[in-house]
């Protein structure tokens, strides 16, 4: 009864992004053939009738792959984005631009893909007017959902009716719930039934509405008569899914009153698999983090000096922190805080408009700027370029104490970033913590190296956007 991530992820939001890249990349091929074409008309002065006599340059793949990749990272495919407007258009430019100069990039380490700066002048305004079009009318004709996914929820927790408002709230109309059953009796009658406001029985409802995904929780509250016909259904092509997964796909965070024993061993691992996943990932840690310092480490005494100028202190701060099995770590970052700001003992939680930050750490929270000596500490083992913050033992013990099964965030290496640094604000009090812990439980069950990809560029896209925290 576990939903994996991948049947949601690749559900019908995912196929339009799926249109609208493959859109992308055929309007940016012919675009490029069509620049190619006018540089030889109008530069080499080649008949019209002879242009495609000579094979198309490697360049343009080298223009089309750059293109879509600063398309990635300037939020063009996030489906729920505005694009009408001059803030739209001007991003889309920004994005051709940067395109453009990934493509120039390429063709400087490979001779063989060289263009010509004819071929750029031309495809410049080709593109942007070609994609701004396809965009317009992808956003106004085909992004809205003819037939959204026919929801049917067994409500008998909270999870279930929190499915109800994120279904409901979601912008694309994907899903639309068109019941909500309960079940009727106690756990010790023999004939319990789910049916709805109207009295009606489950089976009933699903050929009535014609639903197309039934949601419940398969740990409790849901007969176990009525699992031999959901099973059935399953395997009529309905999507039968348990609660807590079908919240997590939405969501990006595992609901704490899920969480259970059993749950644990039915949907957590150890993260990344395999020892050979694992050395996978530590080689990718410590050529990302080398490559890092080699090219960061010539501007750290510019970075220092700014630190001490704005505010007295050491400008690399050291705090130790815990790292994989609760093991003790010292991390070190560039310090953003007045000096000895915290008093000793104490572990206050970090704000989202901190006063104790000053004016040049506000600038290096936002651009991540604070954790390059941290690449140190990947390359000595301790943390991992993605993983869950490390933590301040103080913390830990206190959250510890109200917050199930915390210890599982130390079931792997911390690390520089991770989903919750992506998905979650500050967490500020416990409150909060409890929230992110959400979000960590999905890191956790969801951890990969393409899930590890899809994060740092995330990151990058933060960082170009001034989202970082």
């Amino acid at each position: 009864m576990s939903l994996h991530r991948a049947s949601l992820w690749t559900g019908s939001i995912r196929r339009r992004q799926l249109i609208l890249l493959f859109g992308d990349v055929v309007l940016l091929f012919l675009m490029a053939v069509a620049a190619v074409a006018l540089k030889r008309v109008f530069v080499d002065g080649i008949p019209w009738s002879d242009v495609f006599a000579e094979p198309l340059p490697g360049g343009v793949w080298a223009l089309v792959s750059g293109y879509v990749f600063s398309l990635y990272i300037f939020d063009q495919y996030n489906l729920h984005r505005e694009i009408s407007g001059r803030g739209a258009a001007a991003v889309l430019a920004l994005a051709t631009l940067v395109g453009i100069a990934l493509a120039t990039i390429i063709t400087f380490f490979f001779r063989s893909l060289e263009l010509g700066r004819y071929v750029v002048i031309f495809y410049i305004p080709l593109a942007l007017v070609a994609l701004y079009l396809w965009r317009r009318l992808f956003f106004a004709r085909l992004l809205r959902f003819d037939r959204p996914h026919r929801v049917l929820l067994v409500a008998s927790n909270p999870v279930e009716q929190g499915i109800e408002a994120e279904l409901r709230d979601r912008p694309l109309g994907d899903y639309s719930v068109v019941g909500e059953f309960y079940v009727a009796g106690t756990a010790n009658d023999d004939g319990r039934q789910i049916v709805d406001a109207q009295n009606r029985k489950l089976d009933q409802a699903m050929q009535e509405d014609e639903v197309d995904t039934l949601v419940f929780s398969a740990r409790g509250g849901f007969p176990p008569e009525y699992l031999e016909q959901a099973i059935d259904w399953k395997f009529d092509g309905v999507g039968v899914y348990d609660s807590a997964n079908f919240y997590g796909a939405m969501t990006g965070r595992v609901p704490i009153e899920t969480i259970d024993g059993r749950w644990i061993l039915d949907h957590l691992s150890q993260p990344y698999g395999s020892p050979v996943v694992w050395r996978l990932k530590r080689v990718s840690d410590v050529l990302l983090a080398g490559l890092g310092l080699l090219l960061t480490l010539p501007f750290w005494p510019f970075l220092m000096l700014v630190i001490v100028l704005d505010s007295p202190g050491q400008p690399i701060f050291r705090q130790e922190r815990l790292g994989r099995r609760q093991k003790p770590i010292v991390i070190a970052k560039f310090r953003t805080m007045y000096d000895k700001d915290e008093p000793e003992g104490e572990a206050a939680y970090a704000q989202e408009e901190d006063p104790r930050v000053t004016r040049v750490g506000k600038w290096l929270r936002k651009t991540r700027l604070d954790e390059l000596p941290q690449l140190w500490n990947v390359l000595t083992g301790e943390l991992a370029i993605v993983g869950l913050r490390p933590i301040r033992e103080i913390n830990a013990d206190r959250l510890a104490q109200f917050i199930p099964f915390y210890h599982l965030r130390f079931s792997m290496k911390p690390g520089l970033t991770g989903w919750p640094q992506i998905r979650y604000r500050y967490a500020d009090d416990d409150e909060s913590h409890m929230r992110k812990f959400e979000y960590e439980l999905y890191h956790i069950q969801n951890a990969s190296l393409a899930f590890d990809l899809y994060l740092m560029v995330k990151t990058f896209q933060m960082i170009v956007f001034g989202r970082g925290q």
